[in-house]
């Protein structure tokens, strides 16, 4: 559920739900890239209906998750390993959705040495180039960083996604309106 970056689209500005198709799409984050699929709901009801259950799935799946690093990114049948390279140095990046990013070496399945960490609030910006890129900006020119994922990098930025919606949910609107927001 992390992998996914739902899209709604629903009816065209210039119509009205009356004379439109409603749907909605779901874009998986591959090793190949990005997949999308696009489904049809019958009523602007289905509609939201959807797009609620899959925003409460996504931020469900991060709270159960808490944690991911690139070592542990499958992509469905593969089980390759994907660790990435900082400054010409092979590494593992870990994102937790309370302790933020992590670059660090591994040896024999154990942590070795931090090379960085940023906490979630810090990243400013993040982009990629669709192939193995990621960039990470965290304020600051040396707070820049770029990482050579050896895959695409979409699956990542889409748990990136989640992960930070998920926090906006929990800490903001829920201390906003001063209650806990469950299902």
């Amino acid at each position: 559920m992390l992998h996914i970056q739902g899209i709604c689209l629903g009816p065209g500005k210039s119509s009205s739900v009356q004379d439109s198709e409603l749907t909605f799409g779901l874009r998986l984050g591959t090793k190949q890239g990005v997949e999308t699929h696009l489904f049809r709901v019958d009523t602007a009801k289905d509609l939201s209906t959807w797009s609620h259950l899959l925003v409460e799935g996504c931020h469900n799946a991060a709270e159960l998750v808490q944690e991911v690093t690139t070592g542990q990114i499958q992509y469905f049948a593969t089980s390759r390993e994907l660790s990435c390279s900082w400054n010409g140095q092979q590494c593992m990046l870990s994102v937790h959705i309370d302790n933020g990013f992590s670059l660090f070496t591994e040896e024999a399945g154990v942590r070795r040495h931090i090379l960085l960490q940023q906490p979630f609030e810090r990243l400013r910006m993040s982009s990629d180039d669709g192939v193995r890129m990621i960039f990470l900006d965290f304020g600051g020119p040396e707070a820049e960083i770029q990482l050579d994922l050896h895959a695409c990098p979409k699956t990542l930025v889409f748990i990136i996604h989640s992960f930070l919606s998920a926090k906006w949910k929990w800490h903001y609107v829920e201390s906003f309106y001063n209650v806990t927001i469950s299902e």
